[in-house]
């Protein structure tokens, strides 16, 4: 997932932003009342029911991830079941990450999280060793294509893993169902380019925008990122084309109220879910918002943790990974808190047979369908990172 993240992004009419709030540390949430979020036995519930192991005497194991992942709750629930002190070092991004771990390595680190569209990055490098899902005994919780298809991009083989996945989301087309302007079907991102001019809303970082703009020519997904030359001057002007559009930099209440009030028409969201976001804050009863992955695919990420090469507490990051991926509490308490899909299928089944608002913002997301994973260009740093500034710059100024 992109997790260049801020909050209070506002756009203005020629599609610039202006970015005034503070950083969020992971991603923005689809969002619900804190009531809800803490709805299924709250926080002192979760960490009771994770055993009372005490902290402290089984060594312990060092975490790089974002802050949202190394919450005190977290780390309290997981040094109380196992009795390894954990140590949480938060990080802004996948590129900070990246950074701090080709310093430090196994030296300083034992796990690290990160989007799977880095982990080919890390294991270039050899940063990272390939993990056995024998070796983690929740692996058998996972959906199948999660720890099978090796199209994914953190897969060397079935059951062999660069990162052992955790959440994961697909970014989508919106559109509000009641505008003037309806896409044509079958769905594609061109819908954008066929929208009354300023009537489109992106969400996301000019990376996104232009590896969206590529699957609308019609670039293969495993080509998206590796765009140079001649075809990413193209999907850079074929973007400039889409002019004036609104910027929604890392703001879902700023695209659903713009998708809302129909001050945009149709756009591009960070999730499958928003669609639901809109109907639920802004519907008053009625389904005035879809969203799908379109028949090109759509970008996405599966995040998760990656074992550090050498780490010197190598036993304590396998158990912190088969914690942080298989005990039912911790699960629960990441769903409740963040709301995006699971890769864990017995978590997704649970969440989903609870009913009621559960359920349905669990299947808006796609959460019953992990087969959607297979249609995602995974976000990921391009191959040549300054072409593609240059070329955004050129474009958009």
């Amino acid at each position: 997932m992109s997790d260049k993240q801020s909050s209070g992004v506002a756009a203005d009419s020629d599609g610039q932003t202006s970015d005034g709030g503070p950083k969020l540390t992971r991603r923005s949430f689809i969002g619900r009342s804190a009531g809800v979020a803490l709805a299924v036995g709250g926080l002192g519930s979760f960490i009771s029911a994770c055993g009372t192991g005490g902290s402290g005497d089984g060594g312990e194991v060092v975490v790089l991830s974002w802050e949202s992942y190394v919450t005190p709750e977290i780390k309290k629930a997981f040094e109380e079941a196992t009795g390894i002190t954990m140590k949480g070092i938060p990080a802004e991004s996948d590129q900070d990450m990246f950074t701090k771990i080709k310093a430090g390595g196994g030296g300083q680190y034992d796990v690290v999280f990160g989007n799977c569209g880095w982990s080919p990055i890390y294991a270039e490098n050899d940063l990272i060793e390939t993990i056995d899902v024998s070796e983690i005994p929740s692996s058998d919780q996972l959906f199948p294509v999660f720890r099978e298809d090796d199209s994914l991009p953190y897969v060397e083989s079935p059951g062999k893993l660069l990162m052992f996945p955790n959440m994961w989301a697909a970014l989508s087309l919106i559109w509000n169902t009641e505008a003037p302007y309806q896409p044509a079907k079958p769905l594609s991102w061109n819908a954008l380019w066929d929208a009354p001019s300023g009537k489109v809303v992106l969400h996301g970082s000019p990376e996104d925008f232009i590896a969206m703009s590529g699957l609308a020519m019609g670039v293969p997904r495993d080509e998206v990122y590796s765009m140079t030359g001649d075809t990413l001057d193209q999907a850079a002007d074929h973007l400039g084309d889409l002019q004036p559009f609104q910027i929604s930099k890392s703001s879902d209440d700023f695209t659903a109220r713009t998708i809302a009030t129909q001050k945009a028409y149709v756009g591009f969201a960070s999730s499958l879910g928003i669609g639901h976001r809109v109907n639920e804050q802004f519907g008053k009863g009625k389904e005035i918002a879809k969203t799908a992955v379109p028949k090109e695919g759509s970008l996405g990420w599966v995040d998760g943790a990656h074992l550090v090469k050498d780490a010197k507490n190598r036993e304590n990051a396998i158990k912190f990974i088969d914690f942080f991926n298989g005990n039912k509490q911790n699960q629960d308490y990441l769903w409740d808190t963040y709301f995006y899909s699971q890769c864990n299928q017995q978590s997704t089944e649970r969440i989903i047979g609870r009913g009621g608002e559960d359920a349905t913002v669990a299947k808006s997301l796609g959460s019953d369908k992990p087969e959607t994973a297979q249609e995602l260009v995974f976000q990921t740093q391009p191959d040549d990172p300054s072409a593609w500034a240059a070329a955004y710059d050129r474009v958009i100024g």
